[in-house]
């Protein structure tokens, strides 16, 4: 027969678990990023669309320089191409691709409607961390959001974004093809800026 101070122990225990749990997530430094990151694109989306798009974005940019690793993202998007670089043009590009990224946060995030940022868990892969989060509408079904994290210079920082299994480098990738193609990286620099200058309107 179980007894009901058996009952009582063994609540306690599963709950200690599932507040180690907790803990363990809010404490990873993968996920104390991203939390940093979700809480400014949520503040983003409170502040609602009449804010001007220069002001949303002036918000965002550190943030994200400090959360996402724009430099390896941007040679990860590019390809082996990015060996045939200057010095110099590697740098534009850089600037071009972070500029870009930032006007694409700032346009993207700009409505709210109730939701909430959740991180789920983080787990290992590699050398890499993803941390799962969910954004959860007032009154629709949740979108799962996969970050992928990468210790860079000791700091762990956002290196792809996964969203119903699609991965954002992917899909950069294949949009920085033809650009690629038709003038290497001043045509790449000229398509990130034009997308950007729409993006900011």
């Amino acid at each position: 027969m179980t007894t009901p101070k058996f009952v009582m122990l063994l609540c306690v225990i599963l709950l200690m678990q599932v507040a180690d749990s907790v803990y363990a997530v809010v404490s990873d430094p993968a996920a104390s990023q991203v939390e940093t990151l979700t809480a400014s694109l949520l503040q983003s989306m409170q502040a609602g669309s009449a804010e001007p798009m220069t002001e949303r974005y002036r918000r965002l940019e550190p943030v994200i320089n400090q959360v996402i690793g724009l430099a390896l993202m941007a040679r990860l998007a590019v390809g082996p191409e990015w060996t045939t670089f200057s010095p110099e043009q590697k740098d534009a590009v850089i600037a071009a691709f972070s500029r870009f990224t930032i006007a694409n946060y700032a346009h993207n995030f700009r409505d709210f409607s109730g939701e909430k940022f959740e991180i789920d868990d983080v787990v290992g892969r590699g050398e890499d961390k993803i941390v799962r989060t969910r954004i959860i509408p007032a009154h629709d079904t949740p979108v799962s959001l996969l970050y992928r994290m990468r210790d860079v210079d000791g700091v762990w920082k956002v290196i792809d974004v996964y969203s119903d299994g699609i991965s954002e480098l992917t899909l950069r990738r294949d949009d920085f093809v033809a650009a690629l193609a038709s003038g290497g990286a001043p045509a790449l620099i000229a398509h990130l800026n034009k997308v950007s200058d729409e993006l900011m309107k």
